[in-house]
C-alpha cells in the first residue's frame, strides 16, 4: 500500500495525485470522499509513483551537492562554494563560487541576496527583449518566492518570475519568460497559447522537458 504523505481537501471534483521534490506523495481530493475510496486510486497508480520517487531519488542523488549547498548552479553552470577571506563579495572565479569568509555562518541568505540582484538584471533585460520581439507588454514584471512553479501572469497582465531562474541555463531562462508573456494574449493552455509561443521559440517542447529536469531547485534556499 502507498504511503500518502499529505492530504489536502479543497472543493475540486476530482482526485489528484503529484510526487514533490523529496519524493513525497501529495494527494489533493474533494472533501466528500472517503480515505478508503482515496487510498485504493492512490494503489490503482502504485506502478506510477513508484517509478516517479525511484526517478526523483536517482535525481537528488545525482545533485546531492548542490541540494546541501556545497555547490551552486548559476546559469546552468555548477560552481563549488569556497570561503575566502580576501574577498569582499560573492565572486565567482573559474569553477568556483567564492564568498568572503565573514558570510560563512549566513552565506545561504547572502546567496539568495546575489540571486536576486542579477535576476532583477538579467530577467529585466530578456523580459524587455521578448516584449519589443512579441509587440506585448505585462503591466508589472515582479520577482517571486513561489514554491512549485518557475513563473506566472495574472488577469491583471502581472508576470511573476522566480528569482531560482537564475540557476538554469539561459534557454530555460527564455522559454519561461515567453511563457508568460503568451499568457497576455491567452490566459490559458489552449492550441493558441502554445501557438504563440510556438511562433517565438520553435523548440519549447524540448526547453519544457528540460525545465522540468530541474524543478528540484525549486526546493532550495526555504
Amino acid at each position: 500500500m502507498i504511503k500518502i504523505d499529505y492530504l489536502i481537501r479543497t472543493n475540486r471534483r476530482s482526485i489528484s495525485i503529484s510526487i514533490n521534490n523529496i519524493g513525497q506523495v501529495i494527494i489533493k481530493a474533494p472533501r466528500r470522499v472517503s480515505m478508503d475510496e482515496i487510498q485504493k486510486v492512490v494503489d490503482k497508480k502504485e506502478r506510477w509513483i513508484a517509478l516517479h520517487k525511484e526517478r526523483i531519488e536517482k535525481n537528488n542523488e545525482l545533485n546531492k551537492n548542490i541540494l546541501t549547498y556545497k555547490d551552486i548552479l548559476f546559469c546552468g553552470n555548477i560552481y563549488h562554494i569556497a570561503f575566502d577571506e580576501r574577498i569582499k563579495k560573492i565572486t565567482l572565479i573559474d569553477n568556483y563560487c567564492l564568498i568572503p569568509l565573514k558570510y560563512k555562518d549566513t552565506y545561504q541568505r547572502k546567496l539568495i541576496l546575489w540571486y536576486k540582484k542579477i535576476a532583477n538584471e538579467i530577467l529585466t533585460q530578456r523580459v524587455q527583449y521578448f516584449c519589443d520581439l512579441m509587440q506585448l507588454e505585462p503591466s508589472a514584471v515582479k520577482l517571486t518566492n513561489a514554491r512549485t512553479c518557475w513563473g506566472t501572469c495574472n488577469s491583471k497582465g502581472v508576470v511573476s518570475l522566480n528569482w531560482r531562474l537564475m540557476m538554469v541555463p539561459h534557454n530555460l531562462i527564455d522559454y519561461v519568460v515567453v511563457h508568460e508573456l503568451a499568457h497576455l494574449v491567452q490566459l490559458n493552455h489552449s492550441k493558441l497559447f502554445w501557438e504563440v509561443v510556438h511562433s517565438v521559440l520553435p523548440d519549447y517542447a524540448s526547453r519544457r522537458k528540460n525545465l522540468k529536469q530541474g524543478d528540484y531547485l525549486l526546493a532550495l534556499f526555504r
